[in-house]
């Protein structure tokens, strides 16, 4: 949803630089470009997964050009995707 993307990349933007989302035509998934945060891919699955407690997927399988990005679906409620971008920027925080 355009009101989930528009809030995700300000997010991103003012609040975690270090992660931009790539925009996307039509679609709720969207990819997070997090190669500034200098992250093997393991290091980044457990960042997401272990640290912020988040459940995306692995840029890396959808080929080696995927490595340093994740994949992550926003059709959902305003408030679960407001926790999320918490939740990655605390974990991002304690790094």
């Amino acid at each position: 949803d355009s009101d989930n993307k528009a809030y995700l990349e300000q997010f991103l933007r003012e609040r975690i630089p270090q992660i931009r989302m790539i925009p996307s035509e039509g679609t709720y998934l969207v990819w997070l470009d997090c190669r500034e945060l200098n992250l093997s891919q393991q290091e980044l699955n457990h960042l997401f997964a272990e640290e912020a407690g988040l459940a995306l997927n692995d840029g890396e399988m959808f080929g080696k050009e995927g490595k340093g990005f994740m994949r992550m679906n926003i059709a959902c409620p305003r408030v679960t995707l407001e926790r999320a971008m918490k939740q990655l920027e605390e974990a991002v925080a304690r790094m």
